[in-house]
């Protein structure tokens, strides 16, 4: 692929500033000086050079006998590009939610930012012709950009997104708990950004939430001038992209092949969990990256107590029954019970050690260890034996239509007011109405067309399962291990929870990850390839649209 050096440079001089653009003016809400401003410019731009010189180095590097699966590496990312683009498409036409003018530069800084622009670039183009041979092409860091560029890429698209989306959703003086699928944004940012002694409940469910969360926000904020509101909203789409770039590494390291890694990193992404608690700050997506990281360890020929510890201890100390799930990973893929007992052990004993350091710092923590503290939990009990039949078949038809299908295809969401007692739309997927019978979110249109082929391409998968578990039970162990997981989910939640989707992306991973499992025999399959984009186009636009449908819901409320 021969790209021409003048060409590249006007490329990457128009790419660059795009995205310093944008990221400038974003940051110019935390520090409106010009002086500021000036800073910003230079340095984010320094940024961007030396970024799109690695984009080209990789481009160059190509190899050319393969250019076709370039090019479909090519047509993943740019999916992830046009989702982006849709995003910020649909918040254009709401002003009143989203304030556009937030990711964008004053009109009388525009003239001196393409100048300040212009300049850097000219200096960027001049230093990196004397910089041949220098050092930084062949650092660490730079190495590892440059071997993890496409999901590094993609991982980026959604995160923007999903943070454009929650700034339409979340305010500052307006933010809301238990209106949206049973999140609570509200809670959450008192707990991550509040003082110690101001901070709300934290329930033992989350032993160590809050020496897990805030330190990040904490961190985060200092970019953005002491600001931990848009810190927490921005860390947590961070994580929805730090799960894309794991499942992409996750499966790049198993196939080899970047473009199937991209397709299932994608397929994660913008499933309806993954777009959901993106988008309203919840605990969730830190689970999510907890249980991949645990899944990127486990499948490793060493596994070291030394790093599963640590691993299993995030898990657990973010939400305890998620450490149940690494067991069982732990066990299935390596049977060894004394093994088990060590990591087990050595998790509950850390975490009791930390939770006692957590109780002494916040006061309004519930620590895990004292049985007093679970009374609040009895409030999210479904007893199944106090249960009317029908309310139990209800409840199992609901929690199956979330865990396989509405996690990853979006549904129409039910969007309620009198019915539930919401004075403010209240969305969910089910509820259970006066009648006592559960009333359920339904496809319509080109999503019934969209489920019926995710459907048809999961029971594949299955079909897929079972026929290599007959043959080589231990080669997929792995597989066998997240379908417990899924299982014990569905258990867990049958009789434990509200709004299903509230708890998604506990299982959302496991499903994504077994489907994307099933298939690799088919990864160097251009067709394969295909169909699965095509698949995450339709994707994108149906999940888009339940984001549509909540907009138009809450625009009458906004004065």
């Amino acid at each position: 692929m021969n790209i021409n050096n003048k060409s590249w440079e006007f490329v990457s001089l128009f790419l660059g500033g795009i995205v310093s653009f944008f990221a400038v003016a974003f940051l110019q809400n935390f520090y409106p000086s010009f002086w500021g401003f000036i800073l910003l410019t230079i340095l984010l731009n320094i940024l961007c050079a030396y970024f799109f010189e690695l984009i080209r180095e990789r481009v160059i590097a190509a190899p050319k006998d393969r250019w076709r699966e370039n090019i479909l590496v090519f047509f993943v990312l740019g999916a992830g590009v046009v989702f982006l683009f849709l995003s910020l498409r649909l918040l254009s036409h709401y002003p009143k939610l989203f304030a556009g003018e937030f990711f964008s530069l004053a009109p009388t800084l525009i003239v001196a930012f393409l100048g300040l622009t212009m300049a850097t670039k000219a200096g960027m183009v001049f230093l990196f012709q004397k910089q041949d041979g220098s050092r930084w092409r062949e650092s660490r860091f730079s190495a590892w950009l440059f071997q993890n560029l496409p999901g590094l890429l993609l991982a980026s698209t959604v995160i923007i997104a999903t943070f454009a989306l929650a700034t339409a959703f979340s305010r500052p003086e307006f933010i809301l708990s238990d209106n949206y699928f049973d999140t609570d944004p509200g809670d959450w940012m008192n707990r991550l950004t509040a003082d110690m002694d101001q901070a709300t409940v934290m329930r033992p469910v989350h032993p160590l939430a809050f020496l897990i969360f805030r330190p990040p926000v904490w961190l985060l904020s200092l970019v953005l001038n002491g600001n931990k509101f848009y810190a927490a909203l921005l860390f947590n789409s961070m994580l929805g992209g730090v799960c894309v770039f794991l499942t992409w590494a996750f499966f790049k390291q198993r196939t080899k092949n970047s473009t199937y890694a991209l397709l299932m990193a994608g397929l994660l992404g913008l499933s309806n969990s993954h777009l959901i608690l993106s988008v309203f700050l919840e605990s969730y997506m830190f689970s999510a990256v907890a249980l991949i990281v645990f899944l990127l360890l486990i499948q490793q020929e060493e596994k070291p107590l030394a790093h599963l510890v640590p691993a299993g201890l995030f898990s657990f100390g973010i939400t305890m029954t998620n450490f149940i799930q690494t067991c069982i990973l732990f066990f299935i893929t390596t049977p060894r019970i004394k093994t088990i007992f060590k990591y087990v052990l050595s998790v509950l004993i850390l975490a009791v050690f930390l939770a006692f350091i957590q109780d002494s710092l916040y006061p309004s923590s519930d620590p895990f260890y004292r049985p007093l503290s679970y009374s609040q939990e009895q409030d999210y009990r479904f007893n199944l034996f106090e249960a009317q039949p029908q309310s139990v078949g209800g409840r199992a038809n609901a929690l199956a239509r979330s865990m396989l299908m509405f996690s990853v295809v979006a549904p129409q969401p039910l969007i309620l007011l009198e019915e539930t007692g919401c004075s403010f739309p209240c969305s969910m997927v089910y509820y259970f109405d006066k009648d006592g019978v559960y009333r359920i979110s339904s496809y319509e249109g080109f999503g019934k067309g969209l489920v019926f082929g995710w459907l048809i391409l999961l029971a594949t998968a299955g079909w897929l399962f079972f026929k290599n578990f007959r043959v080589a039970p231990k080669a997929f162990a792995l597989s066998t291990a997240l379908a417990l997981t899924m299982l014990f989910n569905f258990t867990l939640h049958m009789n434990y929870g509200d709004d299903f989707m509230l708890y998604s992306p506990d299982w959302t991973y496991a499903l994504v990850f077994f489907f994307g499992i099933s298939y690799e025999s088919f990864s160097e399959k251009k067709w394969a390839q295909s169909m699965l984009l095509i698949f995450l186009l339709g994707l994108m636009i149906n999940n888009l649209n339940l984001f549509r449908e909540l907009l138009n819901a809450v625009l009458p409320f906004y004065g």
